[in-house]
């Protein structure tokens, strides 16, 4: 082992994480492939356009979108942290320079229409997960400010299923780095608890709402007796794997799901990611190398949640935190020994 230490010459820093060994480069590839899709739906001010094909209806949803696709960049940046790619730099730096020209004075990320009222709360939640996530000096006063924004948006309470799911999965980002301070020293505090709406027996539906409401739990931890709602909802994701369905499918769904899955330490996570990766690889993507809107999100936000699910899986590390890891792989075998039983 000694010698292998000092003969060792270290390479690009690759990670397999919830995918297969054999898996894992066809994910990384994807990746690749969507990045640069995405890249050419970039625009000289920093924001990204949908492609000839489409507009968007309030400038405030090319806000929102190019915020995600921003954030998006930076996390799959984390891929190959000591590796250097001008284009990616440099793409992100425009990014986050359009970020903070749409900042207004109380903080929020571009200006709210009078027909779309969360657009406005989903750019500064995709805005402050971007510029927590690029760790740069020089964003430290859109950061506070943005933060500042998103505990007013929360305060009154953020919309059910994707925009309640990045507001969370972004505050959970921001105590995972180490910035506390820009919640008062609460971030995970954002997070709520909300009544469970089942509409059938048996298994969680995997419903957005429900999603939601698993990541909020995981998130807020558990601190009195045992909440077996996480686990059972991810046993019904990891049973209902991702499949493409065209109009229907959504990325950013993909990627709430693939947050959870990629935190429970099932077995079964692999099959999941897999399936995910097929169902994007032979059906999703488009010969511009992107993917394409439907009902639920357009361009750039299917581009995007597909690129931040794959990195969900492939940056996937089990740790234990405040007893959630714990509780939830506990609770995950515990549920799958009844189901065997």
């Amino acid at each position: 082992f000694a010698w292998r230490a000092i003969g060792h010459e270290a390479g690009p820093r690759t990670r397999a994480g919830a995918f297969r060994t054999e898996d894992a480069p066809r994910a990384r590839a994807l990746v690749r492939r969507l990045v640069g899709g995405l890249l050419k739906l970039q625009r000289p001010d920093g924001g990204f356009d949908l492609g000839a094909d489409s507009e968007f209806s309030y400038l405030i949803e090319r806000v929102a979108a190019s915020s995600l696709a921003t954030a998006a960049l930076v996390r799959v940046r984390e891929l190959d942290a000591d590796v250097t790619d001008p284009v990616l730099d440099e793409a992100i730096a425009r990014g986050l320079a359009y970020i903070k020209k749409q900042q207004t004075d109380a903080g929020s990320i571009g200006i709210e229409e009078p027909g779309d009222r969360w657009s406005q709360v989903d750019a500064t939640c995709a805005a402050l997960l971007a510029l927590t996530l690029a760790e740069r000096p020089e964003d430290e006063d859109a950061r506070m400010e943005a933060a500042r924004a998103l505990r007013r948006f929360a305060r009154a309470g953020l919309r059910n299923g994707w925009t309640r799911a990045l507001g969370i999965m972004t505050v959970d980002r921001v105590a995972s780095a180490g910035r506390d301070d820009l919640f008062d020293g609460n971030p995970r505090g954002l997070a709520d608890i909300r009544d469970l709406k089942q509409a059938r027996e048996g298994p969680p539906q995997t419903s957005d709402w429900n999603v939601a409401e698993g990541i909020a739990r995981v998130v807020l931890g558990l601190r009195k007796g045992s909440d077996p709602f996480p686990a059972r909802l991810t046993l019904a994701i990891l049973d209902d794997p991702p499949v493409w369905s065209g109009q229907s499918a959504d990325c950013q769904a993909f990627w709430m799901q693939a947050w959870l899955v990629a935190r429970s330490g099932s077995g079964q996570a692999r099959d999941w990611f897999k399936d995910l990766l097929d169902a994007l690889e032979k059906e999703a993507v488009e010969d511009d190398d992107t993917i394409h809107g439907g009902w639920y999100a357009n361009t750039l936000s299917q581009t995007a949640g597909a690129l931040l699910a794959l990195v969900e899986g492939l940056t996937s590390q089990v740790l234990v935190v405040e007893g959630v890891g714990t509780s939830m792989r506990h609770a995950l075998d515990a549920e799958e020994a009844d189901t065997k039983r």
